[in-house]
């Protein structure tokens, strides 16, 4: 299998929403979450104040066909894309679309290195996104390690 890693940022167009954000964010991320399911796709979602920053990893078929879907998406546009190649590891190997709400700032007041994830303005680096999107990877992984001493 050969892994591949997509990261791109959207912009949302908040008069396209024809629900709630919240309602909007549970549909949409269970949409997605059982299409990953089936396609072997993992990867993290990231809400700022008028944009998402997605991550996707998994073959390079299933992960360009969800890039597809988004670009057909009427509620996102303006995609730009931070970076695509090969990857040796998943980031994400157990969550089918990991989501974090950081429009409230407390994770970017908590952890500077999210603060490219939240400027719109600012130019979102491969290196900048990456230790971003490897903050919440690496909290995970302590998660799961944490969960499984507490098993044994």
């Amino acid at each position: 299998m050969h892994l591949y890693r997509v990261c791109y940022r959207c912009r949302i167009d908040w008069g396209l929403l024809s629900r709630p954000l919240s309602a909007e964010i549970e549909r949409s991320l269970s949409r997605v979450r059982r299409i990953n399911r089936r396609s072997g796709v993992t990867g993290a979602l990231f809400l700022a104040d008028q944009h998402i920053v997605q991550v996707l990893e998994g073959d390079p078929g299933p992960v360009l066909d969800t890039v597809y879907c988004v670009l057909t998406d009427p509620r996102l546009n303006t995609l730009e894309a931070i970076f695509q190649e090969p990857a040796e590891d998943r980031l994400f190997p157990n969550c089918l679309m990991f989501f974090r709400d950081l429009t409230d700032g407390v994770d970017a007041a908590l952890h500077p290195i999210l603060k490219p994830l939240l400027e719109n303005t600012s130019e979102l680096t491969r290196e900048s996104a990456l230790e971003a999107v490897e903050h919440y990877s690496s909290e995970l992984l302590e998660g799961r390690l944490t969960n499984t001493m507490l098993m044994i």
